[in-house]
């Protein structure tokens, strides 16, 4: 890595970087991998050392927690034995002198610990708040007093907070924080692993993971939900020895002021769960008046669609398809409002003789590069992206190329954080963060103020200046998007079943379907 190349990290910190550099940026980060070392240290400069050891701290199996918290062993073996806790503190020592010498070199001097990345409308200080209020800035230690709306949070480490007023919430360094009410949504990629959230008897330590964390600004009870991954409970007052109880995704917590579990309950599905449905098909059998492209679902999500030329109908892989030119789309921005409702969702489509460098398929967007979310096809993948803020991630599914004249399915479904890319019926890529700098996935509802949604056409004004659209070139076929996340076997139902609709039938269902 090159001087220049760590030059456009610290100005990306400094956020002092123009739209060229931060376009070299994303690029640097997508194909070096040193450089994505390099940034992740330089964001946690503010960290210091942390807790390394609780003394006395007992683990319990998770196959135990749902027990009651009183009828455990307090005698079951520490976590960390005093030869182990002095090793650690030795390599913390060493690491805590590298970041520091990083941090001198890179100019990083202000005493910061996070990003105020997205303040609501409707968000409302109490008048003793006195950290800035405004989105872009930058948040040093001290409390969040919000009476009303919500905020988001992006921590040096990393992590990410939304919070929900009322609410009270303490920073106290990249790694630590504390809740003393309200509601958090919190999400720690591996740069924030062991990130901490504290209330006056309980830490939750997230180890990479999505969890939601509610505590009563009156009786000081907490509830704990993780949706993802794992946390640790560290259970009781700080100072004194504690009780680690691990909760892993589909569980919650009821934890009383005092740091005592109340109880464990496992979240069980309900009828309104029990899968996704269908929120629009568009089959580009036949155009209608004026380019309108009929949504056969029900649910009346017509397109429109605008050629710049002629716009002949195909032979498509189910009756017909529309034939893409590399400059028209289908605008959906009708819609925007059902569209922008959808925290999980599944797009799927039919596609053949996609042109490169890129193929845009679908796009969800403000008029800025700030705000969108995009799948779209490359030589070599099938890829979801995002942008939530100062800087575009991408999660990718490699493929092994697209054959000419052949038809292909792909789909991305977006459910509880975790993105997963399909081609022909099989999973080629997935995770929660994306392969550039580990940011979290993101989804319709996280994209503010929304404008434009198109098949074919990604409006990508760059920092809000002028900037040519993104476009699709080749024939689509047979989309559809549905309001939660299909699993595999639907996904495979649908490469294999052309045409027909799938609607959240079980297993068994599906396969008499198929016959």
């Amino acid at each position: 890595m090159t001087d220049k190349d760590l030059e456009l990290i610290r100005d990306y910190l400094d956020e002092r970087i123009s739209p060229e550099d931060l376009s070299k940026l994303d690029a640097l980060l997508e194909n070096d991998a040193e450089a994505r070392a390099q940034f992740r240290a330089l964001s946690t400069m503010e960290e210091g050392l942390r807790d390394l050891a609780i003394t006395g701290a007992d683990i319990i199996p998770f196959g135990d927690v749902a027990e009651d918290a009183k009828s455990s062993d307090p005698t079951s073996q520490n976590r960390f034995f005093p030869i182990a806790i002095a090793a650690m503190f030795a390599v913390c020592l060493g690491l805590t002198g590298l970041l520091w010498q990083q941090r001198n070199a890179s100019g990083l001097t202000d005493d910061s610990v996070a990003l105020l990345e997205f303040v609501s409308k409707d968000a409302v200080f109490r008048s003793d708040h006195r950290l800035p209020a405004e989105a872009g800035n930058r948040l040093g230690k001290g409390w969040v007093q919000l009476e009303q709306g919500s905020i988001r949070i992006v921590f040096h480490s990393g992590a990410s907070v939304e919070l929900d007023g009322p609410a009270a919430f303490g920073l106290d360094s990249p790694m630590r924080s504390y809740l003393e009410f309200g509601r958090a949504r919190v999400f720690a990629p591996e740069s924030a692993r062991d990130f901490i959230v504290a209330t006056e008897g309980m830490e939750v330590v997230d180890l990479g993971t999505r969890f939601e964390f509610k505590r009563d600004p009156e009786t000081g009870e907490s509830n704990v939900e993780v949706t993802e991954g794992l946390v640790d409970l560290h259970l009781g007052s700080r100072g004194t020895a504690r009780i680690i109880r691990p909760l892993e995704a589909g569980f919650t917590a009821r934890v009383d002021g005092s740091g005592e579990i109340v109880k464990i309950s496992k979240r069980e599905k309900t009828d309104a769960q029990s899968g996704p449905e269908i929120l629009a098909h568009w089959k580009f059998d036949h155009l209608g008046e004026n380019g309108g492209v009929v949504d056969s679902s029900g649910h009346q999500l017509n397109g429109i669609f605008n050629p710049q030329g002629q716009a002949p109908l195909v032979a498509g892989v189910s009756g017909r398809a529309l034939q893409f030119s590399g400059t028209d789309f289908v605008d959906l921005r009708e819609h925007l409002a059902a569209l922008g409702q959808l925290d999980a969702f599944t797009f799927a489509a039919w596609v053949r003789d996609p042109q490169f460098p890129i193929a845009m398929l679908f796009s969800f967007s403000r008029d800025t590069e700030r705000q969108r979310i995009q799948l779209f096809l490359a030589r070599r993948f099938v890829r979801f992206g995002w942008q939530d803020g100062l800087h575009f991630d991408s999660m990718n599914g490699r493929v092994d190329g697209w054959e000419p004249g052949r038809w292909y399915h792909v789909a991305v479904t977006v459910e509880d954080g975790v993105a997963r890319l399909y081609r022909d019926g099989r999973l080629i890529g997935s995770g929660s963060v994306g392969s550039k700098i580990g940011t979290p996935v993101s989804n319709p509802s996280l994209v503010k103020g929304a404008s434009h949604a198109y098949f074919g056409r990604l409006e990508d004004g760059s920092q809000g200046g002028e900037a040519d659209p993104q476009w699709y070139e080749g024939q689509m076929d047979d989309v559809r998007i549905y309001s939660g996340a299909l699993d595999r076997d639907a996904i495979r139902f649908l490469y294999e079943q052309p045409g027909r609709p799938w609607k959240s039938l079980s297993v068994p269902e599906a396969l008499n379907a198929k016959r």
